[in-house]
């Protein structure tokens, strides 16, 4: 089957203040990341989730990391179905397709949730951090994140082709904003997925093209007894201040 690329629907970053970073919050040092890890395989299909049609991208990232959660930890919470997701963005945007900021996403799934789900806290990583990218997508089964796609990258994404820096890459224009989970890594790749399909990604070009990033810290885990060193009640608090 073909590969088409999707909308775009990422707004801007908002980084709330008062939210320190997620690595701060750790109550002892984290644990070195593993050399691979990889949640993208143990979910058998990952929907499109109406990116087709719509700009939700920053829902249908949420949507996914609910499948990886279960994957990882066992738990059956609901995977929303496609019309939900699509449902949910447009409540959160007002009825407009008009795309999200991913910190307001991570709001609202903290205080009265998406599609019965909510998430026990949240926190920024630095994008550039690649330890902490790897840790947090190893300690809590993936990465919230956001990109800015130049616009070889859909045409590399429809042939199959990992996004990679190409030699012209500084003239590539910006094409728009994109909500994705980073659900795996190794020593070259990050994998990630979008438009219904699991993406290889070039560190150097994750390293290039990425404006944000985010622990979210599931439900899901709580209920399997996991809370994998994070002094969460210091997190929480601050997440009330903002």
């Amino acid at each position: 089957m073909a590969r088409v690329a999707g909308k775009f629907g990422k707004l801007g970053p908002q980084f709330p203040v008062g939210l320190k970073e997620f690595t701060a919050y750790a109550s002892a040092p984290l644990p070195a990341p593993p050399a691979a890890v990889d949640w993208a395989t143990k979910v058998p299909t990952w929907p499109m989730d109406g990116n087709d049609q719509y700009g939700d991208c920053t829902m249908a990232a949420a949507a996914h990391l609910i499948q990886s959660w279960n994957a990882q930890t066992g738990q059956g919470d609901q995977v929303p179905t496609e019309q939900q997701v699509v449902d949910q963005y447009f409540q959160l945007s007002g009825g407009k397709d008009t795309g999200l900021v991913e910190s307001q996403v991570l709001a609202a799934w903290q205080t009265t949730g998406l599609w019965g789900n909510k998430v026990i806290a949240y926190a920024p990583v630095n994008v550039h951090a690649q330890k902490a990218i790897k840790q947090t997508i190893a300690l809590f089964g993936g990465v919230y994140a956001g990109i800015q796609v130049p616009a070889n990258a859909q045409t590399q994404f429809q042939d199959g082709k990992p996004w990679t820096l190409e030699a012209n890459w500084q003239t590539q224009p910006i094409e728009g904003g994109h909500a994705i989970p980073l659900l795996g890594y190794d020593a070259h790749w990050l994998y990630v997925i979008t438009w219904g399909a699991v993406q290889q990604v070039a560190w150097d070009w994750w390293q290039t093209y990425g404006d944000e990033a985010w622990a979210v810290l599931a439900q899901e885990y709580q209920e399997a007894g996991q809370v994998n060193g994070i002094d969460i009640a210091t997190l929480t608090a601050d997440l009330k201040q903002i």
